[in-house]
């Protein structure tokens, strides 16, 4: 399922806009969980994929499946430190499915 997200800043400018899978996400994040899942620390480009798969995927679940409209990341509970964007914590995420 394509997830769409729109991350903007206190004054509505798009920071990200696509699909989820298309995220920044921290490289060491990616080889933490390629370890996780394959004991792999120098994850080839197919374990990379999947490792960000179920990153993206851990952090969608917490959602439900319900749409998010200018929601800010820091009331969200469930784990976005993998996303590598600047002061991620005082933005705003929502996502359309």
């Amino acid at each position: 399922m394509k997830v769409k997200l729109i991350i903007t800043n206190q004054n509505n400018d798009i920071v990200f806009q696509g699909n989820a899978l298309n995220l920044p996400i921290r490289y060491r994040d990616i080889k933490q969980k390629s370890i996780e899942l394959f004991d792999d620390e120098e994850p080839c480009i197919i374990h990379q994929s999947y490792a960000i798969q179920k990153l993206v995927d851990g952090f969608l679940k917490e959602f439900k499946g319900v749409d998010v409209s200018h929601m800010k990341f820091s009331e969200i509970q469930g784990y976005y430190d993998f996303i590598e964007i600047e002061n991620i914590k005082d933005l705003y995420l929502t996502m359309k499915r």
